[in-house]
């Protein structure tokens, strides 16, 4: 008879002792796979893309319920269902969802990447009501740096807490004297819903102590953007910093601009530090290189000869250049200053001018520049010029100089859209008043 319950007791016995070790694993499993849902929700939310958010939420709450979880990964999912009930306009669910992830672990706090004066003062609204608890919370192994203060004592920093939309925003930081001594580069970082992930800008001197850096004013869009400072050595290594990715400086856009916006804000937060922003120069580019193609025509003398047919007489007068490409290249010394080197190719009756040109930007915005165009070199164009029974083409220049406007709109960071009208005077055996009007894009690095 023992040995018949032998076999039953040693399961029976392995069951009792490996329990507890099988549900230890499935509730790092369950965590595990409500982390995953909370990321795949925030991609989401960056994205704009709410509905796909909510129903990662939904099954991530539904999945820690479940299964009994707690602690700060199960909470940062409410907090996250509160930042789309604000969106959504709804802030008495707003307010219960916080309360809901502060009653699981106290110490969890808002994303500084998307939070705005309105969201904390409806976290805080939810902190009182849960009332006073242990700030330590319920956070993973390892803890958990958001929200975490990363501020140096060698950097004098004045936080930017508002910006106006649409315009530069001015970002200064004094440094110690010791570190002064040490640094190599302080960089800039940011975060906007109008740029592609973290954006970087290094930041110039002003004086001994203090660097400034200039957020462009297409980026300066949306509900808010957030910043961070890093200063590093020779070796690249980071020996100072003011706040981190996880703890950035938040900074509410007022008026928005034109950018895509999570927000649910009706009405204006509590007022902040002065706005500090000034106007500056846009992202700084060093080289840029364009082509296109353009149309023109000019003015022929009776000192023009036909190519084909030498002895035929042309009368002077106005004679188109219908078709050309056009390729250059500009090194900028300055943002609004360039120099650079440019070829115009006519395909179809092959003829070729190249030469050098200065460029000077005297008026821009947003995403539009305005230059003028100053330049000179060799070479010859074409007109297409009538003959009694048919048409023929002459050759003028050898050498000429050249005015004209450029105006760029920018498409991107590294693209912009540029139209040049430009007047060509071409000197030679056969000089001409020559008219272009080119289109083509330019890219910016």
């Amino acid at each position: 008879m023992f040995s018949r319950l032998s076999p039953l007791f040693v399961s029976f016995a392995c069951l009792i002792l490996t329990g507890p070790a099988l549900g230890q694993r499935g509730s790092r499993d369950v965590e595990s796979e409500v982390e995953q849902l909370l990321q795949e929700a925030r991609a989401a939310y960056d994205n704009l893309e709410l509905e796909q958010a909510d129903a990662a939420l939904e099954r991530a709450s539904e999945l820690g319920t479940k299964h009994g979880l707690r602690g700060r990964t199960l909470a940062e999912v409410y907090v996250q269902r509160g930042i789309l009930a604000h969106v959504r306009k709804d802030k008495n669910r707003a307010i219960d969802e916080f309360k809901q992830a502060l009653q699981l672990d106290r110490a969890v706090r808002l994303d500084p990447l998307v939070s705005t004066p309105t969201l904390e003062t409806l976290f805080e609204t939810a902190r009182r009501e849960v009332g006073p608890g242990d700030d330590r919370g319920g956070g993973r192994q390892g803890g958990d740096d958001r929200g975490a203060s990363s501020s140096d004592d060698q950097i004098t920093h004045k936080p930017v807490k508002r910006a106006k939309a649409d315009q530069n925003l001015a970002i200064q930081a004094k440094v110690a004297s010791e570190l002064r001594d040490r640094m190599y580069r302080m960089y800039l970082y940011f975060r906007s819903k109008k740029a592609d992930g973290v954006q970087r800008i290094q930041m110039k001197a002003q004086g001994d102590d203090t660097f400034i850096a200039r957020i462009p004013s297409r980026f300066v869009k949306g509900e808010g953007l957030s910043y961070y400072i890093l200063v590093e050595d020779r070796a690249g290594d980071m020996i100072a910093q003011v706040q981190t990715s996880q703890n950035a400086i938040m900074v509410e856009v007022e008026d928005f601009g034109s950018g895509d916006s999570l927000a649910g804000d009706e009405e204006e937060g509590e007022e902040g530090d002065e706005e500090e922003n000034e106007e500056g120069d846009s992202e700084r580019k060093f080289v840029s290189v364009g082509i296109g193609i353009g149309s023109g025509g000019g003015f022929v003398t009776e000192r023009a000869r036909a190519q084909n047919q030498p002895s035929a007489t042309i009368q002077p007068g106005f004679a188109p250049a219908p078709f050309h490409t056009f390729a250059e290249l500009d090194f900028h010394v300055t943002p609004d200053f360039s120099l650079g080197a440019f070829a115009r190719i006519q395909i179809v009756e092959f003829a070729h001018l190249e030469g050098g040109r200065l460029k000077y930007t005297f008026a821009k915005s947003d995403r539009h520049r305005v230059a003028a165009r100053l330049g000179g070199g060799v070479g010859q164009v074409r007109h297409l010029v009538p003959l009694k029974n048919l048409r023929d083409t002459t050759l003028e220049g050898n050498a000429f100089y050249t005015l004209g406007v450029g105006y760029a709109l920018e498409l991107n960071r590294t693209i912009s859209f540029v139209v040049s009208p430009d007047f060509v005077h071409l000197i030679g055996p056969s000089p001409s008043l020559h008219f272009d009007l080119n289109l083509g894009i330019a890219l910016g690095f």
